[in-house]
């Protein structure tokens, strides 16, 4: 029912202001005059991206919601969305849509909190300091996650400490007796528990590690289910999931511990539930006259959700078939750019992955390290899909495909996912 009109680098939303009120908004915020609009329609406001930041304010400051804020280098959007739809159970919530993170998306997400809200699920994110700050400052969330801290976005900073810094400021804007969610085997996980100490907020631990708060006592797998029995303080739960990073699924069940729920009544909904697109969600692919399994991990890489994304896919049990990566540039690493790409290559020489397959230009420092039986070939324009894989894969095979979001790589997978003739 309302229209902002924000002025952005690419588009001015008072272009399509007129086309907003004709599909039924019943008012649009401007900072100038609509000819073709009635001026009862027209709220005038100098600067609308602040009105949009106040009006997300005072929906934080009227809501009697519990509001939970996820952060981290990935991950995040997979939480955010996990627990938005675990809590969608027990009563009314309302999660941030996409990857709604930045200062548009975290200021539009709040703005939608109603009044029939019991919680709200909110995910940040950061490419520099005091974003964090300024986001969770407006979010003001009860319960925090922090996933994990890695290289992510580390052009923009000196060194991974900074990367820490900015991401504990979220600890800075929690509310009163709230409390934080940790990742116990994370390397910056003593700090960021000093800070929370320091702030007199609450915390859990989660991880592999027994020291956690929240964590697998034991794990086995049947038929291609992983069976989890979880500790969560003083109490177990037995759960049952196919593909789901285990990470996630703790810190989930620490939110939910946090929030007093009955952890008994989530123990289906792990089972059922699937990895996200371009987040590890797996599709039947029938191309080339055969069936395989296309992974798409194409959403966006980092060199942690890359190391995790290889385990994951090398601690599948292969059975009759054949794993293929294509693996595309991870972005934004500045000057450690090399190094990164050079490392992860050590990560698939340790896999059970039978070929591995580059595009980009930073991806030739893993092809140029990997094994060479390991090697696979380069694929210089995204067109070269069809022409390499129309003559190796084979009914049941895997592939997985995982690189950062500006290489394209996730317009590859839609094309491959809907069955275009032509990938490009």
């Amino acid at each position: 029912n309302l229209f902002i009109a924000i002025k952005g680098p690419n588009q001015d939303g008072h272009q399509h202001a007129f086309e907003a009120v004709t599909k039924g908004a019943s008012f649009c915020v401007v900072s100038k005059k609509i000819k073709k609009i009635n001026k009862n329609k027209l709220i005038f406001f100098n600067n609308t991206m602040n009105f949009l930041k106040r009006l997300a304010k005072e929906k934080r400051n009227n809501t009697n919601a519990k509001i939970i804020a996820i952060t981290g280098s990935s991950g995040k959007t997979t939480v955010k969305t996990m627990i938005g739809k675990i809590l969608s159970i027990f009563s009314n919530v309302y999660y941030s849509p996409k990857s709604y993170n930045n200062h548009y998306g975290v200021p539009l997400s709040v703005s939608n909190l109603e009044a029939e809200h019991e919680y709200g699920v909110f995910e940040i994110g950061m490419s520099k300091q005091g974003e964090i700050h300024n986001l969770s400052k407006l979010v003001k969330p009860d319960i925090a996650i922090i996933t994990n801290i890695a290289a992510a976005h580390i052009g923009n900073f000196k060194n991974i400490d900074e990367i820490a810094k900015t991401k504990a400021e979220i600890i800075n804007n929690i509310s009163n007796n709230g409390t934080v969610i940790l990742n116990r085997d994370d390397k910056f996980f003593n700090y960021l528990e000093n800070l929370a100490k320091k702030k007199k907020i609450n915390i859990i631990s989660f991880g592999l590690s027994k020291n956690s708060d929240v964590h697998p006592v034991y794990t086995k797998t049947n038929k291609g289910i992983n069976i989890h029995k979880i500790k969560i303080i003083n109490k177990t739960i037995l759960i049952k999931e196919k593909n789901l990073n285990i990470y996630n699924v703790l810190s989930c069940l620490g939110a939910l511990e946090s929030l007093g729920l009955d952890l008994k009544k989530t123990i289906k909904f792990f089972k059922h539930l699937e990895p996200l697109k371009g987040r590890g969600k797996i599709f039947k692919v029938k191309r080339f006259k055969t069936n395989f399994n296309l992974i798409d991990e194409s959403y966006n890489s980092n060199p942690l959700s890359a190391k995790i994304a290889i385990k994951n896919f090398s601690n599948m049990n292969k059975v009759n078939f054949k794993k293929y990566i294509v693996i595309g540039d991870m972005l934004e690493l500045g000057s450690k750019t090399n190094y990164y790409h050079k490392n992860l290559s050590k990560d698939l020489n340790n896999t059970d992955i039978d070929k591995v397959f580059v595009y980009g230009k930073e991806a030739l420092n893993i092809y140029k390290y990997i094994n060479n039986k390991k090697k696979g070939s380069i694929l210089q324009h995204k067109n070269d899909f069809d022409e390499v894989f129309s003559k190796i894969i084979k009914k049941n095979d895997f592939l997985m495909i995982k690189g950062s979001n500006a290489t394209g790589l996730h317009k590859l997978t839609s094309a491959i996912i809907k069955g275009s003739k032509n990938v490009i």
